[in-house]
């Protein structure tokens, strides 16, 4: 009996070693802040952060939506998508209650990885392919130069505008910011014009074979 008492204690102290792990940068993420940005990472600028924090703050105020960012220097062995959740939805909790308009842009330094969680209530506003492709063409580019602070300007500002035109108001003095979905409306039009392209070379085609395929025939 004490074999077996011994062996559950040990299955049990594995597990809850496997919680503490799992939720260690969550623990040291400070409880819901003042500011929305909290750079744990201290990669950006003071003069970037103020502006942040002044449009996020007017985000919020004009349209509910909370979004904020956290910045750390590494996930320690989690996944990005674990500390982003628990971040999002446990420890801050973003967005109003019932409505669940939050977003949150998570930044880890040393593992080159970023995430842009949506709550629910938003994704209709930024839905998963327009948030990529803020990511991607925000982001990434600064990223590979190591220029986190504008990488991290730069698509919240794209956040905040998409937020922020689906309300019907404007965040005072925030640059002007171009949508994101314009280029991919752009790209899809152009697909879309090649494919008719093809289509009426195709029927061009048949219709040549088809009239002066008969001529030589009869001649």
């Amino acid at each position: 009996m004490r074999l077996k008492y011994k062996l559950i204690f040990f299955l049990l102290s594995l597990v809850l070693s496997f919680l503490a792990v799992s939720l260690c940068y969550a623990n040291n993420v400070p409880e819901r802040p003042d500011n929305p940005v909290v750079d744990l990472a201290g990669i950006i600028d003071a003069a970037v952060e103020t502006k942040l924090n002044q449009y996020l703050r007017e985000l919020e105020q004009k349209t509910t939506a909370q979004m904020a960012i956290l910045t750390i220097k590494s996930l320690e062995s989690q996944s990005i998508e674990e500390i982003s959740i628990t971040v999002a939805h446990d420890k801050w909790k973003l967005g109003q209650k019932g409505k669940d308009n939050g977003v949150l842009l998570v930044v880890a330094l040393q593992d080159r990885k970023y995430r842009i969680e949506i709550g629910y209530g938003l994704e209709g506003v930024l839905p998963d392919s327009l948030v990529g492709s803020i990511g991607r063409d925000n982001l990434v580019p600064y990223f590979k130069k190591g220029d986190y602070s504008n990488g991290i300007y730069a698509a919240s500002l794209a956040i905040a505008k998409e937020i922020a035109d689906d309300a019907g108001v404007k965040i005072s003095d925030m640059p002007l910011v171009k949508k994101a979905y314009q280029v991919e409306r752009k790209e899809e039009s152009f697909d879309l014009f090649i494919g008719i392209l093809g289509v009426c070379i195709g029927i061009g085609i048949l219709l040549f074979v088809a009239i002066f395929g008969k001529t030589g025939m009869g001649g």
